[in-house]
């Protein structure tokens, strides 16, 4: 008798085991049909889908330069002569080996640079390469779902 207690209670725990099993086996199975994200997977396509978007919008510029285009904006017609602008840093470095106090020089050579930095971004030009609409739409979305996953994979909380 105490053997077929003992294959019943066996018997039992059998069961109990395989309906554990089972029931674990689909809540995996369930689990396993929903789709599991790698975050490195989509940070190195993100990477690159922002990086080509990038180049390529880049690409589609044509960058043109021009001394003294500042002035023509203003009304004038006359263009900036190049050592125009070397003239306030010219000064400046006089000034500092001239003057014992050096504050007064620096201010002058840094305005000199300022004026040479600003005359040069003004005299720069762009002006887009005539491209399709398909063309910059493929562009522009590549830098936004690039972007998007570049943002969802450093963003996302892990589970």
């Amino acid at each position: 008798m105490d053997i077929d207690k003992e294959m019943k209670k066996m018997e039992e725990e059998i069961k109990f085991e395989k309906d554990k099993k089972n029931a674990a086996g689909k809540s995996n199975k369930a689990y396993a049909s929903k789709k599991k994200s790698n975050p490195l997977l989509e940070f190195v396509v993100g990477f690159l889908l922002l990086g080509g978007g990038i180049y390529w919008v880049l690409n589609s510029f044509v960058v043109s330069f021009s001394w003294g285009s500042i002035w023509s904006s203003f009304g004038m017609s006359a263009s900036l002569a190049t050592g125009l602008m070397l003239i306030p840093l010219l000064i400046g470095i006089g000034l500092a080996f001239f003057m014992e106090k050096k504050t007064f020089p620096g201010i002058v050579i840094a305005l000199g640079i300022l004026i040479i930095l600003a005359t040069l971004l003004t005299s720069v030009r762009f002006r887009p390469i005539s491209a399709s609409l398909w063309q910059y739409v493929v562009m522009f979305g590549m830098v936004a779902a690039g972007a998007g996953l570049l943002a969802k994979s450093l963003f996302k909380k892990s589970e």
